[in-house]
């Protein structure tokens, strides 16, 4: 059984340890992590740093909660270095990046719980039992990430480099040529549901003989049949009432486009520019304008402050009251008393606000060319304004 031991501490240390380090447990795991990516070029890829984070923050966590006399055991910590080692086995790095990085861990943990130790007053007795015990822990923590390295990898499931395949760009020979080998039906138009971030159930996660599924940029990506994806789309929802962003079909070579429309239809539903329907799906068909107007977001923000730029010039919080006046006002030019009803404030105020409006924008307000740029414009970036102003 997978397990890390830590022998009881001396009454000493007990818990003032717990005490004084709690607080600084999170920073020191980012620090190490940190310093791990940045020395260690075999974990210099982004997306090992928060595996690393994680594996560090339950070591430190274990450790303290060990210093302070509490029943303990470490098989989750355990579990969690042998995978860290199997995934750096199967990198192809070798063992000298895996030593350095648990040499980085030891000396920055003991640094730690140093300046513990000093500001505690605590006997030597008990800071060399911290050192042993560190030191102990430590080979331990590398002993179980070690075992995971040497660990056989598994058989490739077949279906996988066909899914990175279609979330890539490959060309359509070796897509089938990668379809016949993991058994797919392929079809030439596929449809793709994209679901955020976060484990879901197996049975809405796994792959079926008509549908692919993985991960891709942190979500969940399924491809295949439009009516089948749509299912397992509405699934999803009905299971975790996430949103679900699901696209139109597209020829199989364009699957990647696909992805990349789904993954920005959940963005803006995030940046609040569009909703998920009552379903909670969001019909990417149903947004094509939007995810036009948005394919680039700083160049989309960089466009429609060039735009708005006399608002640029008043307070956040004259500017947003100004671009929710004139966005109503642009859509269908109401009156000051239809436009006072629609945002809750007297029509008084809303006069005020279209004669400062009148005075920024002057004839453009009366150019149909201009003010279809101004109301999209508009529609775009004041609601990013809202939570700007909000949080």
């Amino acid at each position: 059984m997978l397990r890390i031991d830590l022998s009881p501490p001396p009454d000493a240390i007990a818990r003032e340890i717990v005490v004084a380090y709690r607080p600084r447990a999170r920073d020191l795991s980012r620090r190490i992590a940190g310093r791990i990516c940045r020395e260690v070029a075999a974990f210099g890829d982004p997306r090992v740093h928060d595996v690393i984070e994680e594996a560090l923050g339950e070591a430190v966590s274990l450790f303290v909660d060990a210093m302070a006399g509490a029943p303990v055991r470490g098989a989750t910590v355990a579990h969690i270095y042998r995978r860290l080692g199997s995934l750096e086995g199967r990198a192809g790095h070798n063992l000298d990046a895996m030593r350095a990085a648990h040499h980085i861990a030891t000396q920055e943990f003991w640094r730690e719980m140093s300046k513990i130790a000093g500001e505690l007053e605590l006997p030597l007795a008990s800071v060399s039992y911290l050192a042993e015990a560190l030191m102990d822990y430590q080979h331990q923590l590398l002993e179980h990430a070690m075992r995971g390295f040497a660990e056989p990898a598994p058989p490739i499931d077949p279906r996988l480099p066909l899914f990175a395949a279609l979330v890539g760009d490959v060309r359509a020979g070796d897509l089938r040529a990668l379809a016949g080998r993991a058994g797919w039906a392929i079809t030439d138009r596929v449809a793709v549901a994209v679901i955020p971030g976060g484990p879901v159930s197996a049975h809405l996660g796994a792959p079926t003989a008509r549908l692919l599924a993985g991960s891709s940029e942190g979500a969940m990506v399924v491809i295949g049949a439009s009516g089948e994806v749509q299912l397992r789309a509405k699934a999803v929802v009905a299971e975790t009432s996430r949103p679900v962003a699901v696209t139109w079909e597209v020829r199989l070579d364009d699957t990647r486009h696909a992805v990349r429309w789904g993954m920005r239809a959940l963005a803006l539903v995030a940046e609040q520019v569009i909703r998920a329907s009552e379903d909670g799906i969001v019909w990417c068909a149903a947004h094509q304008s939007e995810l036009c107007l948005h394919a680039d977001p700083m160049l989309r923000r960089f466009a429609d402050e060039q735009l708005l730029a006399p608002l640029m010039e008043e307070t956040p919080k004259r500017r947003l009251a100004l671009a929710e006046t004139m966005l109503v006002w642009l859509r269908t030019r109401p009156s000051a008393p239809v436009v006072a009803e629609h945002l809750m404030v007297h029509e008084q105020t809303v006069r005020h606000r279209l004669r400062r409006i009148k005075e920024l924008f002057g004839d453009r307000l009366s150019d149909p060319s201009e003010t279809v740029g101004l109301l999209a414009a508009l529609e775009s970036t004041t609601p990013r304004w809202r939570r700007d102003l909000a949080g």
